[in-house]
């Protein structure tokens, strides 16, 4: 489990560094193995100001900038960009700068024009595969801060051996449980609250689990009128300092709540599921012997008899506890978000996931045990923050199991 001390702080007031909370939550059984700092390789990359944009003399896609990054001069920086612009904050990487790639830094005349530094797109500064041009900063960025400082990265993270007996510390908010014991600290949780708008859906639904042992507890809500777009840098930079890949706001939020709370949710496109006389539903239930399913990583999968299996009542949709499938994925066209909080059969999601070869967060959670209670507050917590970051607005009433 990789954990972020800024983000431990924002559970539990602790001031200790991270060998320090590391050193004590080994004693309690939960072993710091390692400390890393994700974002050491961009520490010399400072906060610039594009004061002018020129046309570079002799190129048609270069133009030639100055500027401000802080130094005792302004620099001359030509830039091959299309969406550089005067007046933009961006991220520079003076002279003598090691970049994430090993490359370094060096006086350089492009086209016979000088450049002293380079203005750097969020790929190149291993943030995202983003490189569509440059990384453009907020505006009241201060010039010449360091661009870690500036964005307040996640820059310690302790990486803690999770025994299997302890799936309740695989979140944030479990560690935060165990370091608050440890340093005698409160503990602050999360607030749930949510407001709901427009008509109560819940009756054009249903839920069936023929078999309950299956799948204890199962929970739809409703989010309508999202936009997909890419998450806020905040949330995008705290996931991969993580080692989560940012991909989209609906996804980044389900995948974030699981990192913070240890809940699997899963986010379905509302217009994916079959309707029949104005009414949908879900069925949760075992796969067939040798039934086909392509999951979410586009490979078609052949289930044996027994492995969960959730559906819209005529074609399967998910992986129970695993993953999700490739026909009810979040589209950049989806607008209506069915989000599912659920608690699925330890033993079972297990040996669905080996058998398959097929280990995902969710599943290594779920075989460890989730706890049901939680999980009502957890999709009230992520309905609100898809209704932040993604638009639209949590609908009246839910589906439970």
């Amino acid at each position: 489990m990789l954990l972020s001390l800024k983000w431990l702080r924002e559970f539990v007031p602790v001031e200790a560094g991270a060998q320090e909370v590391g050193d004590r939550l080994t004693m309690l059984g939960l072993e710091l193995e390692d400390i890393i700092h994700p974002y050491d390789a961009i520490k010399d990359i400072v906060v610039g100001h594009v004061l002018t944009k020129e046309a570079h003399p002799d190129s048609d896609h270069l133009a030639v900038c100055t500027v401000d990054a802080g130094q005792e001069e302004v620099l001359n920086i030509v830039c091959g960009a299309p969406n550089v612009a005067a007046g933009q904050k961006v991220p520079v990487a003076l002279v003598g700068t090691t970049m994430p790639g090993g490359m370094v830094i060096k006086k350089a005349k492009l086209r016979g024009v000088p450049s002293f530094g380079m203005i750097c797109s969020e790929r190149e500064l291993g943030l995202s595969e983003d490189h569509n041009g440059i990384m453009v900063l907020p505006e009241g960025f201060k010039v010449g801060t360091r661009l870690i400082d500036a964005l307040d990265l996640d820059t310690e993270i302790l990486e803690i051996g999770i025994t299997p007996n302890r799936g309740d510390c695989l979140s944030v908010l479990g560690l935060a449980r165990e370091a608050a014991l440890a340093f005698k600290l409160p503990l602050t949780l999360p607030k749930v609250h949510v407001e709901a708008q427009g008509a109560d859906w819940s009756s054009e639904w249903a839920v069936n689990i023929p078999n309950p042992d299956l799948c204890p507890f199962y929970q739809l809500r409703l989010v309508e009128g999202v936009t997909i777009r890419q998450s806020p840098m905040w949330m995008r930079h705290r996931l991969h300092a993580v080692g989560v890949r940012p991909i989209s706001n609906i996804v980044d939020v389900t995948n974030y709540i699981l990192m913070e709370l240890g809940q699997p949710l899963h986010a379905f496109d509302l217009d994916t599921f079959a309707e029949r006389d104005g009414h949908r539903r879900v069925v949760v239930r075992a796969a067939q012997q040798d039934e086909k399913f392509t999951t979410l990583d586009g490979e078609e999968r052949t289930l044996d008899a027994g492995m969960g299996l959730i559906t819209d009542g005529e074609r399967p949709v998910a992986l129970a506890g695993v993953m999700g499938g490739m026909d009810s994925e979040i589209e950049d066209d989806t607008v209506d978000v069915m989000v599912e909080s659920a608690c699925f059969n330890a033993g079972r999601t297990s040996h669905t996931s080996r058998d398959l070869s097929l280990i995902s967060d969710a599943s290594i959670r779920f075989e460890r045990q989730v706890d049901e209670t939680g999980c009502v507050d957890v999709a009230n917590v992520t309905c609100a923050l898809i209704e932040e970051i993604a638009g639209g607005e949590v609908a009246p009433g839910y589906v439970d199991v």
